[in-house]
C-alpha cells in the first residue's frame, strides 16, 4: 500500500528529520510513504496517476491543493477547511470567537500604542512586528501593502506562550515557550521550552476547537498571560515538532501513523 506526503522543497529540507521518521514508521506498517515536492508539480496530473493510495498528507500551506485531493476522492490530511483556516489568522480568531474561546482581539483602528501588526498568512514568527508608534506602524503597512494584514493590541506575556499538539481527538503534548530578547516566543528563534500541564478548562477548550475543526494533526498556540489566563493566538497546519522531540520521549511518527492508518 502506498501513501504520499507533500512538501515544498525548502520546507522538506527544514523538516527532513521528521520526514525520515515518518517514512521509517510507515515501513514498519508495510506502507510505502513517498515524499513529493509540490514546487513544480502539476497536481492534476499527479492525482490522475495515483492508484487508490491510503492517504495523501498535505504538508504545504495550500488549501487549493488539499481541495483538489479531496475532490479526487482521496483521503486527505488535513482537510482543506483546516488548512485554509490555520493559514489565515483572521479566520482563525473569528472561528475561535464563535466557539467562545478567548482570543487576542483584532483592532479596527489604532487608538493606543504599542500594537502588533502581522500578515494573516505568515508563520514561524515571520511577518509579525511590534509597533511603538505611528511611524513604525506606517513602515510595516507600506512594507506589507500588497498582503492582507491585521492589527492587534500588544498583550504583555513576557514573551510566553503555549503550544499544544493534537492528533485526532487526543492532545499528545503541550510546551511553554519563552522568548529570548524578543516579544515572539518561537523555539526556532532561540526561546526556551519546558513541558506544560494543561488545566481542565484549557483541555476542554482545545478539544472543543478540535471537535469543531475535525482536524488530523495540528498545533494550537496560546498566549499565556501573567495571571495564568490564556488567549488563542494561532493554529498551525503544517505544525512543526522540534520542541516536541526535544521534551517528549513519545515516538511522534508512530503516533501519527497509528492514527492515520486507524482513521481510514
Amino acid at each position: 500500500m502506498k501513501a504520499y506526503i507533500l512538501y515544498e522543497e525548502q520546507d522538506a529540507f527544514n523538516n527532513r528529520f521528521f520526514i525520515e521518521e515518518m517514512i521509517e514508521a510507515a515501513k514498519r506498517k508495510d506502507l510505502d510513504l513517498k515524499l513529493i515536492f509540490v514546487d513544480d508539480l502539476d497536481i492534476d496530473s499527479f492525482l490522475a496517476r495515483l492508484d487508490n493510495p491510503l492517504f495523501v498528507w498535505n504538508r504545504t500551506r495550500s488549501a487549493s491543493i488539499a481541495s483538489k485531493i479531496q475532490s479526487a476522492g482521496i483521503r486527505i490530511v488535513n482537510k482543506p477547511f483546516v488548512n485554509d483556516l490555520a493559514n489565515n489568522k483572521r479566520k482563525t480568531i473569528e472561528f475561535a470567537n464563535s466557539l467562545g474561546i478567548p482570543t487576542v482581539p483584532i483592532l479596527d483602528e489604532v487608538r493606543d500604542f504599542p500594537v502588533v501588526i502581522k500578515t494573516v498568512d505568515g508563520h514561524g514568527g515571520d511577518e509579525v512586528a511590534l509597533c511603538q508608534n505611528a511611524e513604525q506602524l506606517s513602515h510595516y503597512e507600506k512594507k506589507w501593502h500588497d498582503r492582507p494584514t491585521l492589527l492587534q493590541p500588544y498583550i504583555e506575556t513576557y514573551a510566553t506562550d503555549l503550544r499544544a499538539w493534537i492528533v485526532g481527538d487526543q492532545i499528545i503534548g503541550c510546551v511553554k515557550r519563552v522568548g529570548n530578547d524578543d516579544f515572539r516566543s518561537n523555539y526556532t528563534r532561540g526561546g526556551s521550552i519546558e513541558k506544560y500541564s494543561l488545566s481542565e478548562t484549557q483541555t476542554q477548550q482545545i478539544l472543543l476547537l478540535q471537535k469543531a475543526l475535525q482536524s488530523d494533526y495540528i498545533g494550537i498556540d496560546f498566549l499565556l498571560l501573567p495571571n495564568g489566563d490564556w488567549m488563542l493566538n494561532e493554529i498551525e497546519d503544517p505544525v512543526g515538532a522540534r520542541s516536541f522531540y526535544k521534551l517528549f520521549n513519545d515516538d511522534l511518527a508512530e503516533i501519527l501513523l497509528n492514527y492515520l492508518v486507524a482513521s481510514i
